[in-house]
């Protein structure tokens, strides 16, 4: 299936990276970019699913998905898994191809290339530390 967000891959990666660094001045002011460059509908869905994205990471949503992707231990495996279950949702549904989808499917496809979200890190460097006296 041709992608319908092939121009706007970049604009999505240099969003994520942004988002989970935890740099959200920064993500915010690229998904202002990308609504004011990108208007066809279709478009318009992609930024959507990003708006999704940066309000559920902001909120420090443990339920969201793409926390989930890295805290189930190995997130290009688990990026798999989530994008096979996708892919057989919309199999399912027989539904017409949708961007939000296909950023999602892009994200998933080039988890490899995105930062351990910054509020994990944190977490991280917590554990086994002892609070200093």
């Amino acid at each position: 299936m041709m992608s319908t967000i092939t121009h706007m891959e970049k604009s999505i990666l240099g969003f994520m990276n942004s988002l989970l660094s935890g740099r959200f001045a920064e993500a915010e002011r690229s998904l202002e970019r990308m609504e004011k460059r990108f208007k066809a509908p279709e478009e318009r869905r992609v930024v959507f699913a990003l708006r999704g994205l940066l309000n559920a990471y902001q909120l420090d949503d443990r339920d969201a998905l793409i926390l989930h992707v890295f805290t189930d231990g190995d997130p290009p495996k688990k990026a798999v898994e989530i994008l096979e279950a996708l892919e057989q949702h919309l199999k399912e549904l027989r539904s017409e191809a949708d961007p939000y989808f296909d950023a999602w499917r892009y994200i998933l496809r080039n988890i490899k290339k995105l930062p351990t979200p910054h509020r994990l890190k944190a977490e991280e460097k917590g554990d086994g530390e002892e609070e200093p006296s």
